[in-house]
């Protein structure tokens, strides 16, 4: 009698289960560099933007006795936003993030969908329904310089006539150099190359031991949504734009390439150390500025900056080193002081 042999077909169960973790572990490994191209290609396609609002920022200032778009100085008789009553002179109260890429969008130096950024994560998104002609939020639409409704953060004080609430959505994405008070040297056609003017949006900081870390267990600080626009959520990275009109990615708050001579650091005297893009320090003692942050009320912003109308003061405005935040809402006050809300998320 003839015996068969049959030979063995299919797979066992665990040869079945090599199989599929070998599929897995490919499949992960090819979708890796897709990942990476994917996160580079955010990068570079968001330092191009950066680069059109900074150049456009510097043909602005050409036509403008070399001043980059200031809406005070743009909208001298209120025909965009209602001037104060009894006001002489500039209404400084107009020169908010928002108003300052509405004026450009307006006067179609770029287009609106520039000002969010394809790396954002937080509560942006593009105006859809921007007005070019006849603005109907503002005081004499004919005559109108810009459209107010443009947010560039969500608690503009304006934004179309309703006052922004915690929650609602900005269009920008991008914070600007706190230009106010004795920092308004930095923004025109000054072509320096240490002179930080847009960038990404970054996190508030405190200083320990000489170094620059996230405020600890804070919204505002090692959770902040800014932490996750580039690269790992525990450091920020991000695009920083000069006024040489180059952009820089940088992975630190503090880059090496931006240093400031501070003439008494400690008590130790002089040092020259690297410059928070973040925080505002003291000129002089590199002593960290605080930014009254607090979790927002309806109308409120989250830190309140300070100029205190002085040649040399304490406040954050009252320095020259760099400092880039978003400004929701500025507030004049007696002798040249001045008030300004920061958004920070």
């Amino acid at each position: 009698m003839r015996s068969h042999s049959r030979g063995r077909s299919g797979f066992t169960i665990i040869e079945l289960f090599f199989i599929i973790v070998g599929l897995v572990i490919g499949f992960v490994t090819a979708l890796a560099p897709m990942g990476q191209a994917r996160q580079e290609a955010r990068q570079l396609k968001d330092s191009t933007q950066l680069r059109g609002i900074t150049q456009a920022s510097a043909i602005w200032a050409q036509n403008n006795q070399e001043r980059y778009p200031t809406p005070s100085r743009v909208d001298r008789k209120g025909v965009t936003i209602p001037r104060p009553e009894g006001l002489n002179g500039r209404d400084l109260s107009l020169d908010t993030t928002g108003n300052i890429l509405s004026a450009m969008i307006f006067n179609g130096f770029f287009p609106v969908e520039l000002t969010v950024s394809p790396a954002e994560v937080g509560n942006v998104e593009v105006f859809q329904n921007y007005q070019f002609a006849n603005p109907t939020t503002t005081v004499n639409p004919p005559m109108a310089l810009w459209d107010p409704a443009f947010r560039g953060t969500p608690l503009d004080v304006w934004g179309g006539k309703v006052p922004g609430i915690m929650g609602s959505a900005s269009h920008n994405s991008y914070a600007q150099v706190a230009y106010h008070g004795r920092r308004e040297h930095v923004w025109g056609n000054t072509f320096s190359a240490s002179e930080a003017v847009w960038g990404n949006r970054g996190p508030a900081y405190t200083l320990e031991e000489q170094q620059w870390v996230p405020l600890r267990n804070s919204p505002f600080g090692d959770a902040s949504t800014t932490m996750r626009i580039h690269g790992e959520p525990t450091t920020w990275e991000g695009n920083i734009a000069f006024n040489d009109q180059h952009v820089d990615f940088v992975t630190r708050p503090d880059p090496a390439i931006l240093r400031w001579h501070f003439v008494d650091v400690g008590g130790q005297g002089p040092d020259i150390l690297p410059d928070n893009l973040f925080h505002a320090e003291h000129d002089r003692t590199r002593a960290p500025i605080g930014e009254h942050l607090e979790v927002a009320a309806a109308g409120d912003a989250r830190g309140i900056v300070r100029h205190s109308g002085k040649q040399v003061g304490d406040g954050a405005l009252d320095q020259r080193n760099n400092y880039l935040r978003p400004i929701s809402k500025v507030i004049p006050g007696e002798n040249g002081a001045i008030e300004a809300h920061i958004w920070v998320d």
